[in-house]
């Protein structure tokens, strides 16, 4: 009588919650190899789709649903030999071809999900990563014409050119990317930059040799070190997002006034992204294959608003700081030279082709006509 009783409530509930919503995970047979194979992960407990496409009565072949486990398709990695043998291929395949065929069943993830194919993410990418070029270049434009090129080419031609390039190429190596400067000052603060830095040079590595040497994304083991690379790597990037986060709250100093709203979205856009590719990895490796797929789509979008806000946002300073502290660096190197215009008492060293140029837009402003040289004269 209890079971019976038991087995009404179930089908009462069924029926409230609706059939054609969800699922009930039953256990599967004992001798059912799908159930228990990376297959399941990716294609849902009924096989009627999760991170992958529904294979239920599958039309493929048993040799094309063969080559298709071997050499990965789309997003699907390759899978080894050592992983599912020949013979466990063969029956996962006899038992997707025999499950029933339920639309009903299909996730609503994955039916969203259908739309971004390898193709179709990589063209999105391509438009998002064009637009941040183009706008990014503009605004990194904007800051060289601040610091008077123009004007500085005439010394640097002095000085040398190809002197000059190797000054501002090793700065932009030490005083840009090593951030050298900071170093000096403070190496607390040095590391916590270091953190996000780094780390997202290395995830960015990461990505560059898993193409090369996984091409197909094979399943790794947590200790190969091309795993363990993006791992140490999202770590550290995420433990200088919270330090970052920290600092926001206890720095009273920290608000210019201007772009605190912008620094703080990149931030955020920052923590969403790391946040939501370590959970996409956690959830693959514990089995909660539901969640693998909504929570991939958050990852791609942050990806996507990382990149398509990064010319508004903090993200630009990885590219204008280090070429204005190169430039910088070129000009007191042209100034200790002595081959600049040799005004032994000039207010401001090494600045003064900022101040023609300033000159020369104040003459064009009084006159439209003017087209003559400016000349700077400093008295003592």
């Amino acid at each position: 009588m209890r079971e019976l009783s038991r087995a009404r409530w179930e089908e009462l509930i069924f029926e409230e919650l609706g059939a054609a919503d969800i699922e009930i995970a039953k256990a599967p047979p004992p001798d059912e190899l799908y159930a228990t194979s990376s297959c399941m992960g990716c294609h849902g407990l009924s096989a009627m789709g999760g991170l992958g496409p529904p294979i239920a009565q599958t039309k493929l072949t048993e040799e094309e649903f063969h080559q298709i486990v071997r050499k990965g398709k789309g997003m699907m990695p390759a899978t080894k030999e050592s992983e599912l043998s020949d013979e466990q291929v063969a029956q996962v395949y006899q038992e997707v071809k025999q499950k029933p065929w339920d639309e009903n069943l299909i996730p609503l993830a994955f039916k969203v999900g259908q739309f971004l194919s390898t193709k179709n993410v990589a063209i999105v990418f391509l438009f998002v990563t064009l637009f941040a070029f183009v706008f990014g270049t503009k605004v990194w434009l904007y800051w060289i014409r601040l610091s008077a090129p123009k004007q500085l080419w005439s010394a640097v031609k002095k000085f040398g050119v190809l002197r000059a390039f190797g000054i501002a190429t090793w700065s932009l190596i030490v005083d840009g990317f090593l951030v050298a400067s900071l170093w000096r000052r403070n190496k607390m603060r040095w590391f916590l930059h270091g953190l996000i830095l780094y780390g997202f040079v290395g995830l960015m590595l990461a990505d560059v040799l898993i193409q090369i040497f996984n091409p197909t994304r094979a399943e790794m083991s947590l200790l190969d070190p091309l795993k363990l690379l993006p791992i140490l790597s999202g770590v550290a990037a995420l433990a200088g997002v919270f330090a970052v986060m920290v600092r926001y709250r206890t720095d009273e100093y920290i608000d210019n006034g201007v772009t605190q709203g912008r620094d703080f979205l990149f931030l955020n856009l920052l923590l969403n992204t790391l946040l939501s590719g370590f959970l996409v990895v956690v959830m693959k490796r514990t089995g909660l294959t539901g969640w693998v797929q909504p929570i991939y789509l958050w990852h791609l979008a942050s990806v996507l608003l990382l990149l398509a806000t990064a010319p508004f946002t903090r993200f630009m300073h990885v590219w204008i700081v280090p070429t204005m502290v190169a430039l910088t660096r070129l000009c007191e190197e042209i100034v200790k030279s002595g081959v600049e215009l040799g005004f032994s008492r000039e207010p401001s060293p090494g600045r003064h082709h900022k101040s023609q140029r300033i000159a020369e837009d104040l003459m064009k402003t009084l006159d439209p006509n003017f087209d003559g040289p400016v000349n700077l004269r400093y008295y003592p």
